[in-house]
């Protein structure tokens, strides 16, 4: 059980990183899809992590081209799910946003079982579906007369939700009977190389970094930074809980 408490650290920081997307992409974003500031800062912090690691990490580069290939794209499919998340952030409320990723779970069975061979007891099954009920609940908007599925909500976050168990299926595969640390850092070298190359490619995220840079000052980039650091940590924790059980039972830990 020991893999059930390095999982349970995780919900805890991202709650804190929940909140504090909130905040900021309510106080800082400037209409609808302008969070690109907040998806540079996710993405470049991956350099910070990459470097500490670097220096504390030995061994880096004594994996194979493939393995480092595979973790390398992790980072362009984090920055991904990411953009979708913000995306929902826009349009619904965090309260009603927070409970889609209860399907990653879900994802991440199907896959565990087909990449993996892992595999769920009966009343595990079960539990899975119960989510599933629970979140399409969710998306059901009861404030009108006319009930209504909110099906953008639903595509963005369903896609996060598929992306995100697709990343620790990766990690899995290549780290199983290798270092979590090594493989750590060529994920983050992955979300810092595909962060600089959204800043040089994409004009409005650019624009959108920078003035929420100038307007937000110190307040922003430290809030950010906080944000950020919290969010790898819990990727970290999730990520070795993963090399120790299943993946959907990492996950379903990572749903509250």
């Amino acid at each position: 059980m020991q893999w059930f408490f390095i999982a349970l650290g995780a919900p805890f920081l991202w709650a804190l990183t929940n909140v504090a997307d909130q905040y900021l992409v309510a106080r800082y974003s400037t209409g609808k899809r302008s969070s690109g500031g907040l998806v540079l800062f996710s993405s470049l912090i991956g350099i910070f992590a990459a470097v500490l690691i670097g220096i504390f990490s030995s061994g880096i580069f004594e994996i194979t081209f493939i393995d480092k290939l595979l973790l390398f794209f992790t980072g362009g499919i984090t920055i991904s799910w990411v953009i979708l998340y913000l995306f929902t952030l826009e349009i619904e409320d965090i309260s009603a946003v927070v409970p889609w990723f209860m399907t990653v779970p879900i994802f991440g069975y199907i896959l565990g079982y087909l990449f993996l061979g892992e595999t769920l007891s009966p009343k595990q099954m079960l539990g899975s579906l119960i989510v599933l009920l629970g979140v399409f609940l969710i998306s059901v908007d009861f404030s009108g007369a006319k009930k209504r599925i909110k099906w953008a909500v639903a595509f963005y976050m369903l896609s996060a939700c598929f992306l995100i168990s697709l990343i620790g299926l990766i990690f899995k595969y290549v780290t199983i009977g290798g270092s979590f640390w090594v493989s750590s850092f060529w994920e983050y070298i992955g979300l810092g190389f595909f962060g600089v190359v959204i800043y040089l490619l994409v004009p409005k995220y650019r624009k959108e970094f920078i003035l929420m840079n100038k307007n937000g000052g110190v307040k922003i980039f430290s809030l950010n930074f906080l944000s950020e650091t919290l969010t790898v940590g819990g990727n970290l924790l999730t990520n070795y809980a993963i090399l120790l059980a299943p993946i959907t039972m990492v996950y379903l830990v990572g749903s509250l």
